[in-house]
């Protein structure tokens, strides 16, 4: 991750009005425990094109609450699939499930070894949201899909 956020701020050095070099960094800054320059560069994404919105963050205890919405409101078929399922919240992929496979900007992981696990990783659904009523949408499609 060291390695990827020193090329990331590279191409931001290099060419400063590159918005998807902004987001890239955000990305990263956020994976590698740096939150406020990671909103920096979402800020400065977000400023140099439309297209990457400003992240909607929300407290966690709020993004659970999103999810028992998401849950309640499935549909009868749906529910029945996630009722044997335990959800948790993750703020992102762990280095070692990244290792494993995962991707770093995944939405959600599906664990079937010992017990149904479903993790929705908070920080991505934020970062692909600008508002409260996006996130929702994108947490009713991550279970809906699950």
């Amino acid at each position: 991750m060291h390695d990827a956020l020193e090329a990331a701020q590279a191409a931001c050095d290099r060419a400063p009005k590159a918005s998807d070099a902004w987001w890239l960094l955000g990305r990263i800054s956020r994976h590698t425990g740096m939150p406020a320059a990671s909103d920096e560069a979402f800020r400065r994404a977000s400023q140099l094109d439309a297209r990457f919105a400003w992240p909607h963050r929300v407290s966690a205890e709020r993004f659970r609450r999103l999810i028992d919405e998401a849950t309640a409101a499935l549909g009868p078929d749906a529910r029945r699939r996630l009722e044997p399922t335990t959800i948790r919240v993750q703020p992102l992929p762990t280095v070692d499930q990244v290792r494993s496979g995962v991707d770093p900007d995944a939405l959600t992981f599906r664990e079937r070894a010992a017990h149904d696990l479903l993790v929705l990783f908070q920080v991505n659904h934020e970062n692909r949201s600008a508002s409260e009523e996006a996130l929702r949408a994108l947490v009713n499609r991550s279970l809906s899909r699950s």
